[in-house]
């Protein structure tokens, strides 16, 4: 099937391996199998010359971006969406049939009818490989603070027991030691290169909130999409509450944690850093804990804050002011 003839085009990727479905617009198709390089990807987008519909393939880790960088330097129109977005299509058929080609051909249809698809792909290789780092360096964190409570549990234990450190206890401290340093100096390293790339009037902007660190808004702009409303911001780092309601019932609604845990836990640091070195903010901590919610709960409504001020900061540029946060001069 020509690329003038092809109406979608589905990409199930694997690590090795791209199952591609060109889907005609009458729904039939044809099925190809590709391997995962640059060569093969290239050539895929050869075989695609003068379609211009809409290639849709999964979000996989770092799998997709060979496919994903050749088809869009060939100007092709790439989307790359969210594997829970794509279940909705690929879990669709009565026959619940689970294979490359199948998983392609669903997405395939998705490229061609669905509604709800992300921006076009537009990242390049410095893009992707800050993203990874800063991935990466989440990934290490959470195993550090594992191993952190692993070694005050271990401590604690000595104690009771009033038993001595050994050397290769005295060993994992000091590789903990290392770990938090080396994360440390991955986020420097991401601070470093992002920086060029960042509007420098917004990231002082989105510094100037309270709570907000330098890294922070260098983190914010590179995730937030720029072309998203505040409240895509808040889903994005899955801070939006899922609601459950059927006629006259009410479910407990709980916080939908879909978005980058990163980003999350950078939020949630900024909320806390923001209720305790900011009068404004300390009030409204305060006001929330009296109206009994918890702490992590005011924790989160308040990351909720900061999430619309920052997008307030990042679209307009205003540093922060007390007034336009809600708060009392």
């Amino acid at each position: 099937m020509k690329g003038s003839e092809t109406a979608a085009v589905g990409v199930d990727v694997a690590k090795a391996t791209l199952s591609v479905f060109l889907r005609a617009p009458d729904g039939t198709g044809e099925a190809l199998s590709l391997r995962n390089t640059e060569a093969d990807a290239s050539r895929l987008a050869g075989r695609l010359a003068g379609f211009t519909g809409r290639v849709v393939m999964e979000s996989t880790g770092h799998y997709h971006w060979t496919a994903a960088l050749a088809l869009s330097a060939a100007g092709l129109d790439v989307r790359v969406v969210n594997p829970l977005l794509a279940k909705k299509y690929t879990s669709g058929s009565v026959r619940m049939v689970k294979t490359d080609p199948a998983v392609a051909a669903a997405l395939a249809r998705m490229a061609h009818v669905a509604d709800d698809l992300p921006p076009r792909f537009a990242m390049d290789a410095e893009r992707l490989n800050l993203r990874k780092k800063l991935t990466s360096a989440a990934s290490a964190r959470t195993q550090l603070q594992a191993l952190r409570a692993s070694l005050r549990h271990l401590a604690e234990a000595r104690g009771t027991i009033h038993a001595p450190l050994s050397p290769a206890e005295a060993a994992i401290a000091r590789s903990a030691d290392a770990l938090e340093a080396a994360v440390a100096a991955m986020e420097a390293e991401f601070a470093e290169a992002a920086a060029p790339s960042a509007d420098p009037a917004a990231v002082a902007a989105l510094d100037s909130i309270p709570g907000v660190t330098r890294l922070a808004a260098l983190v914010a702009l590179h995730w937030f999409s720029p072309s998203g409303g505040p409240k895509s911001w808040v889903a994005y780092a899955g801070l939006d509450v899922s609601s459950r309601e059927s006629g006259t019932w009410r479910g407990r609604c709980r916080l939908t944690k879909r978005g980058n845990p990163d980003l999350r836990r950078r939020l949630y640091s900024a909320a806390w850093g923001a209720a305790m070195s900011d009068a404004g903010f300390r009030s409204y901590y305060d006001r929330l804990k009296e109206e009994g919610s918890p702490h992590v709960e005011a924790l989160t409504i308040i990351a909720r804050k900061i999430v619309r001020l920052m997008h307030l900061a990042a679209t307009t540029g205003a540093r922060y002011d007390a007034a336009l946060a809600g708060f009392p001069g």
